[in-house]
Parts: structure tokens; sequence; C-alpha cells
């Protein structure tokens, strides 16, 4: 039972008495390891996959629009090129405001429009 409540409780104190005899002992504290010192690093992690997942969804709607545009043929991809880019870049900021943890801010809002 110790074994499964290291994964759960971190400390169990128990008091006894009351008033001004009323006195506390700790009768279970878990072992901290060198790893608790060390700081956490999963919302930085998390963060760095957001922004890479957005930087593929960027790349991918670039070359899908790439293809559409040289699908008409001619020179068709160099006019619509400044364009493709500018709405995968959009379709990537729109993907990393999905993965933010806080609300969002007033110039989110202007660039919708």
């Amino acid at each position: 039972m110790i074994d499964h409540m290291d994964s759960i409780v971190k400390r169990v104190t128990v008091v006894q008495g009351g008033g001004d005899t009323r006195r506390t002992e700790v009768i279970y504290e878990t072992e901290r390891d060198d790893e608790d010192d060390s700081p956490n690093f999963k919302r930085l992690e998390r963060s760095m996959r957001s922004m890479l997942k957005a930087q593929l969804v960027a790349a991918q709607e670039a070359y899908q629009r790439h293809l559409d545009s040289a699908e008409r043929g001619g020179t068709a991809w160099m006019k619509d090129a400044p364009g493709n880019f500018w709405k995968a870049g959009r379709k990537a900021v729109r993907e990393m405001r999905k993965s933010m943890p806080f609300g969002r801010s007033h110039d989110d809002e202007e660039d919708e429009v």
C-alpha cells in the first residue's frame, strides 16, 4: 500500500489532542529525489511542440496552395506566391492560438477583420 501512496500522497500528518495540548506528527513523507529539484519544463515542451506543429501546418498549406496555383498553368504560381505564403502564415498563427493557455489579446481581434 505504501508504494501506491507514493504516487498520490506527499505527506501524512496526524494531529493529536486539542486546545493547548495539541501536537502534530508526520507519519509518512515521500522521499525526495534529485529530480524534484530540477525545473519542470512540461509547459515549455508543450509550447515547443505546438509551435512546431503550427510550422508544419504552414508548410503543408503553402505547399498545397503552390500546387493549386501551378496546376492552373503559366505563371500563375509566381503571381500567387506572396498571397499563398501570407495565407499559409495566417493559418499557422491560428493554429498557435488554439494551443495558447490564456485568452486572446486585443491585437488578435484586428487580425481577423
